[in-house]
C-alpha cells in the first residue's frame, strides 16, 4: 500500500528534484543576455515582453528545435543549444529577469552618468 500512495503522490509531478537548478554554463548565458540587452538600453521592453510571454517558454524551447537545422546552417550552435535546453525549464525567464533588473538596476544608471 506504501508503494501505491508514494506513486500516487508522484504521479502527477512536472519536474524532477533539482530541475530548477542552474549550472554555472547557464548563469554565464543567462548574464551575457541580460548584459547585452541592457548595454543595448532594451531592459524595460524585455522585461514586459518576457513578463507577457513566460506562460509559454516551453513551446519556445520546442520552436527553437523545429528552425535549428536553419539556424545551423548560418550559426554556431553551441550557445543555441544550451539555451534551447534552458528555456525548457519553468523558471528560465524568471531567471532572466532578474539578471536584467540586476544589471539595469538605478545605482548603475547613476554611475554611467557621473
Amino acid at each position: 500500500m506504501n508503494r501505491f500512495k508514494n506513486f500516487i503522490r508522484h504521479a502527477f509531478a512536472v519536474e524532477e528534484k533539482g530541475y530548477d537548478e542552474l549550472s554555472d554554463e547557464d548563469m554565464k548565458l543567462i548574464s551575457r543576455l541580460a548584459k547585452g540587452i541592457v548595454i543595448r538600453g532594451l531592459a524595460v521592453p524585455s522585461i514586459m515582453f518576457l513578463e507577457s510571454v513566460k506562460p509559454l517558454n516551453f513551446i519556445g524551447s520546442q520552436v527553437m528545435v523545429f528552425f535549428r537545422p536553419i539556424v545551423a546552417t548560418i550559426f554556431p550552435t553551441t550557445s543555441y543549444d544550451r539555451f534551447e535546453a534552458l528555456l525548457a525549464k519553468r523558471q528560465s525567464i524568471e531567471w532572466l529577469i532578474l539578471a536584467i533588473e540586476k544589471y539595469s538596476s538605478p545605482e548603475k544608471e547613476t554611475k554611467k552618468k557621473s
